[in-house]
């Protein structure tokens, strides 16, 4: 078979397979073609990381939302022999691993909870059920007593209903750090109870509320942003008022929690992880939109074809490929650009990598940051170049002056209140430093212009890839259709056949073209 031939089967093969694929996940799977057809559900994954010690019976514990909206239990490979059920109690749900032998190192146990967009998140009030409870004073004495009374009546004082005595008590405890009393009493919880400055607010709080006569007991809760990656649970109060529990941010007394901003995770004052027969337990949690119905996820779940797709990874790894799926379009922005058009650029990964930074910042400040990194690196570089070093030693030395730079610039700008200054260290280094010896070799052998012309190109193809790869279909698609990549290795093959005028020759050869 001739290569032309090849060529095109490989081509066609390649469409159809990218294209099959396509059509089967929209079709099945349900996931919409287009970003403005996004499916409205919300994906939130907690992740359980420990180490086991030796052979001893590992058990975790894992704090749930009161209402199982849509669970789904998954185990990472490292974690496979812990046994899984869901244990209901008079505290809460519980979502239960166990082991009796577990392999000593790290493990991973993920837990993941789907509802719609619209579906009450647990922050409104939650009725009481049985005996009312009671609240439980911590037992002050002497001026701590005195302290804390005087902080419950000047709250009283301003206040009408227990929701308003919560607000200005934590508006009190929170801003008024002159205060006598608050002073005291956080002194106390620092020296006498060992509370650290995390837990200080909430604890504190807590006890002011059960003096006060007000029932409250802690529970967590999960901002529902998307791009916020792991995070960390936030600590909540939830707070009785005689016939509903109700919960708030002792951080922000004033400001009532919104089902599209916070999901409340466990209530109940369980604590939100237990890890017997393990250290250096941790949980951290990620959210995304999920863009599958969870009707469909119903009934698609444990299906060979869900599991076949990057669907089926953990919500922290999945993010991992946030970035990956798109460096492809940014080669083949490179490819086009410079066997289409003909860009002279230094490299074809620099351009896309550089690409890549402009992501996270602002274009134009990134721009301008590459351009004062390059320009000083690259009067370093002829410096270096009088003292006749071979070149790994060399380009080293350019890492590390390319590192001092960003350090020194970061510095600037926090000193001058520039905080987008920060975000110089998402520049590939490495890169940066080639770069600057590849544009001193090409300064030196070819000249002046032809540097600049290399570089200029490459910073031109970086923002044409940026643009493109800004793109929120585009994003859409490489996130939640890779399979399409294989028609866009499809049409890399194709240019890579290409043997014609480039644009940027069409002028230096229009003598032929008359002739």
């Amino acid at each position: 078979m001739s290569s032309p031939m090849r060529l095109v089967l490989s081509v066609i093969f390649l469409c159809a397979m990218g294209i099959g694929f396509t059509i089967v996940k929209n079709r099945t799977l349900g996931v919409p073609i287009w970003v403005g057809k996004k499916s409205s559900s919300w994906l939130v994954e907690a992740k359980v990381t420990f180490f086991s010690v030796g052979d001893q019976p590992c058990s975790i514990k894992l704090a749930l939302p009161s209402a199982a909206y849509d669970e789904n239990v998954g185990q990472d490979a490292g974690s496979l022999g812990f046994g899984f059920h869901t244990d209901t109690g008079a505290s809460g749900v519980k979502a239960v691993w166990s082991a009796r032998q577990p392999r000593d190192g790290s493990h991973a146990l993920y837990y993941r909870v789907r509802f719609p967009e619209h579906f009450p998140t647990g922050g409104g009030g939650e009725e009481v059920t049985g005996t009312p409870p009671i609240a439980v004073a911590p037992g002050f004495s002497g001026s701590i007593d005195r302290a804390a009374q005087v902080l419950i009546q000047k709250s009283r004082e301003v206040s009408a209903d227990t929701d308003t005595f919560f607000t200005h008590l934590f508006l009190q405890v929170s801003k008024d750090h002159s205060a006598q009393e608050v002073l005291l009493l956080r002194r106390h919880y620092e020296q006498v109870e060992k509370v650290t400055a995390e837990k200080l607010l909430i604890v504190m709080g807590i006890d002011l509320l059960q003096m006060a006569g007000i029932p409250a007991r802690l529970a967590h809760g999960i901002r529902l942003d998307a791009g916020a990656g792991p995070q960390q649970a936030i600590p909540l109060i939830e707070y009785c008022d005689g016939t509903t529990w109700k919960v708030k941010n002792p951080a922000q007394p004033n400001v009532s929690l919104r089902g599209d901003s916070t999901f409340v995770w466990n209530r109940g004052g369980i604590p939100l992880l237990e890890v017997y027969g393990g250290e250096n337990s941790k949980v951290s949690f990620t959210v995304v939109r999920d863009m599958i119905p969870v009707e469909r996820m119903n009934h698609l779940r444990g299906s060979t074809l869900l599991a076949s797709t990057i669907l089926a990874l953990p919500v922290s790894e999945r993010a991992v490929f946030r970035y990956v799926v798109l460096i492809p379009l940014g080669a083949f922005v490179v490819v086009i650009l410079r066997n289409i058009v003909g860009l002279p650029t230094l490299g074809t990964f620099m351009p896309v990598l550089l690409a890549l930074a402009f992501l996270e910042m602002d274009l134009g400040r990134g721009i301008a940051m590459f351009s004062v990194i390059v320009a000083v690196g690259l009067y370093f570089r002829f410096l270096l170049s009088s003292m006749n070093l071979l070149v790994v030693p060399r380009v080293a030395a350019c890492v590390v002056i390319v590192t001092l730079l960003m350090l020194v610039m970061s510095i600037v700008s926090w000193r001058m209140g520039m905080r987008g200054g920060l975000q110089i260290t998402l520049f590939p280094m490495i890169i940066i430093a080639w770069t600057i010896e590849r544009m001193s070799l090409i300064w030196e052998e070819e000249g002046k212009r032809s540097a600049i012309m290399q570089v200029g190109g490459s910073v031109v193809v970086a923002v044409v890839a940026y643009l493109v790869m800004k793109v929120p279909q585009i994003q859409y698609w490489a996130q939640y259709f890779p399979e399409l990549l294989l028609v866009l290795l499809a049409a890399i093959l194709l240019i890579g056949r290409y043997t014609g005028y480039r644009l940027s020759e069409l002028h230096r050869f229009r003598n032929f073209t008359e002739a």
